[in-house]
């Protein structure tokens, strides 16, 4: 089963698949800590069984036994010693997904033809979403936080040795041989780091201030690594070292965030569109380029063949409560970019601006 340690995109775009049959949602606030964690079992077990009666109203036991069975079998996969402070479990006959997040979400179960990918979509995009790699000269650990936080130690190639190192006085004795040693060995951590996070990865090493030029130097897409938090931090809590990269790693976000409004503003007119009527129309054609959007927005509005029409009361018959979500949704499935902004960043654009491809 799929946890975090996913790429982001990755996820994003397996929850948002089409799929036939349905789609159920679980959300429910947890606790870091015992004894708190033993009541979040209760919660899931009884969402689970809102999930069965929902799924068992689609379709009869027969049609629906692939779903049942992943609802019945989810509970003896989840390690609740280790939640955050809210989780997400996607369950469809082709999938299961557990996201453990760093906020707390409100509990609900659905059942409905798509996933209630909200909190997990814009918590991938729109929180500082990165990872930290540990370098120290006998081996190397990676792990996955997001803003300030620790989520997990990354297990796919990790923790890594160092296979060149070696104390032989005749391999060391010469700078030339010490170099080759250390080149071998930064290939090495950048190929398993490029595997882990992908290529649009964002990477905080921890390391000497002399070692991390080099491994810069060797790597086949330095762009990833974002900054260096000097030292040897071989015997460092993650959760500390988390602690010390987040301020490079909100810094490195800040400064794009910084760049695509200056993209926007030099825009000309028939490159950008800033309503969300435009928008809504211009994303399904497959015209948006990057989607740009503050974290909380939300707008409610009707939807008919060609267009939206905005209104006041989201709970009204008929009305899309958020037609922001379902225009990142679109979006990203027509392979455009999306940034999810701080409030108030686009305030001048009323929360919401494109930039188009044509």
């Amino acid at each position: 089963m799929s946890t975090t340690t996913l790429l982001q995109d990755e996820l994003i775009h397996r929850l948002m698949a089409e799929r036939e049959g349905p789609c159920v949602t679980l959300l429910l606030p947890t606790h870091r800590t015992m004894p708190d964690a033993e009541k979040d079992k209760l919660v899931l077990r009884r969402l689970v069984e809102e999930a069965k009666q929902g799924v068992l109203e689609v379709g009869d036991k027969r049609a629906m036994a692939s779903i049942v069975d992943r609802l019945n079998a989810i509970e003896g996969k989840i390690d609740h010693n280790h939640n955050g402070d809210g989780m997400a479990v996607f369950i469809a006959s082709d999938l299961s997904e557990v996201v453990k997040l760093p906020f707390t979400v409100e509990e609900r179960a659905t059942v409905d033809g798509t996933f209630v990918t909200r909190e997990v979509v814009r918590w991938r995009l729109g929180g500082v979403d990165h990872h930290v790699l540990v370098l120290g000269t006998k081996g190397a650990h990676l792990y996955h936080a997001s803003n300030d936080r620790l989520l997990g130690e990354v297990r796919e190639g990790f923790p890594m040795r160092n296979n060149h190192y070696t104390t032989d006085a005749l391999a060391t004795s010469t700078s030339r041989g010490q170099l080759n040693q250390l080149r071998e060995y930064h290939v090495d951590v950048d190929r398993t780091v490029r595997q882990a996070v992908g290529e649009k990865g964002r990477v905080v090493v921890a390391c000497t201030q002399e070692q991390y030029p080099q491994l810069v130097a060797e790597a086949a897409r330095s762009a990833i690594y974002i900054g260096n938090v000097h030292g040897s931090h071989d015997n460092t809590p993650p959760a500390e070292v988390v602690k010390e990269a987040w301020t490079i790693a909100y810094e490195d976000q800040k400064n794009r965030h910084i760049a695509d409004l200056e993209v926007l503003r030099k825009a000309p007119v028939e490159k950008h569109s800033t309503s969300i009527i435009d928008i809504w129309k211009q994303v399904r054609e497959g015209r948006g380029m990057t989607l740009l959007v503050e974290r909380d927005l939300r707008m409610a509005a009707k939807v008919f063949d060609d267009r939206i029409e905005l209104v006041n009361d989201p709970k009204a018959p008929g009305v899309v409560d958020d037609i922001v979500d379902d225009i990142i949704e679109e979006q990203l499935r027509k392979g455009g970019d999306v940034r999810i902004l701080p409030n108030g960043l686009l305030a001048d654009y009323k929360g919401i601006a494109l930039l188009l491809r044509y």
